[in-house]
């Protein structure tokens, strides 16, 4: 049986699902740093879950899977672990990154309330079909002049982004229907992720990682701990206490700080209409997230 939500999430959670979006919102000016130094998508994805998928594979064993069937679990990592990583890394070969930065958080804010209603019959609530809209106008002020780019096989990337964006929402409404907490469903996502190490180190091999051992040691830190470890960790938790309908609304935080983050990092300019879409975004973020349930 679910567990009925609260009329109103509690600061500390929504605090923490916003903390998730701000540290997994660097990962695109970390990720552009690493790739332009040298690193390949497939070593960041071998750092990443390299030095987090140990630290939950021992939690994992700790706590155990709580009932949860293997299969189950090998869902959620699927969903949420490598495969949905390595999907988004193919979607940028087609794709400009900024089609990415919009459409995952955007797949993830439609398809979540949807599945929500349709998997745990939780009709959206009203703050939540407030939000939604506004949501989307900053992210088109975020976005807008980089979504024209792209050659002739942008549609592609953008399919496989969206697709990405459904697997996120899919993750929090399953997360949510088989009632599985956040820090195990973090630790299942490290620990079956783990198996993405052999099959790197057999295609691929350990040579890019070494040629750069000053950029692997700050990525390992970045995607490994806080990105792979912290960031996911406080996520699972926002979802499993505010519901994949309302924690739909935090990951287009993640392009809208992301735009900040590529200014502090990487001296990007930023337009004043990019400004105005972050604080779009935040605030339909607030308006769906805060917003007291229906009675």
């Amino acid at each position: 049986m679910l567990r009925a939500m609260p009329d109103q999430p509690s600061r500390a959670v929504v605090a923490a699902g916003v903390l998730a979006m701000f540290l997994f919102s660097a990962n695109f000016a970390a990720t552009g740093h690493a790739l332009a130094v040298g690193l390949s998508v497939p070593d960041l994805v071998l750092i990443r879950y390299g030095v987090a998928g140990p630290l939950f594979l021992a939690l994992l064993v700790r706590i155990g899977l709580g009932g949860l069937s293997l299969g189950r679990a090998a869902v959620l990592a699927a969903l949420a672990g490598a495969p949905y990583f390595l999907l988004t890394a193919a979607a940028l070969r087609f794709a400009p990154a900024v089609h990415a930065s919009i459409l995952n958080p955007g797949g993830t804010m439609v398809f979540a309330p949807l599945l929500a209603w349709w998997l745990l019959r939780t009709p959206p609530e009203t703050g939540v079909r407030i939000g939604l809209p506004v949501i989307v106008v900053g992210l088109l002020l975020i976005g807008w002049a980089g979504l024209g780019e792209g050659g002739r096989q942008a549609w592609i990337g953008d399919l496989l982004v969206l697709m990405s964006g459904f697997n996120w929402a899919l993750y929090g409404v399953l997360m949510r229907r088989w009632q599985v907490s956040g820090l195990r469903a973090a630790a299942i996502i490290g620990a079956f992720s783990l198996a993405w190490v052999p099959v790197h180190l057999l295609i691929f091999g350990i040579g890019g990682v070494v040629a750069h051992p000053a950029e692997a040691l700050g990525q390992a830190i970045y995607q490994g701990l806080i990105a792979g470890g912290l960031a996911i960790i406080l996520y699972s938790r926002a979802v499993v206490a505010m519901g994949p309908a309302r924690a739909a609304l935090l990951p287009p935080l993640v392009p809208a700080l992301g735009v900040l983050w590529a200014w502090l990092l990487l001296g990007e300019h930023v337009s004043a209409m990019q400004v105005a879409g972050m604080v779009t975004v935040v605030a339909g973020m607030l308006c769906g997230a805060l917003w007291r349930r229906d009675r």
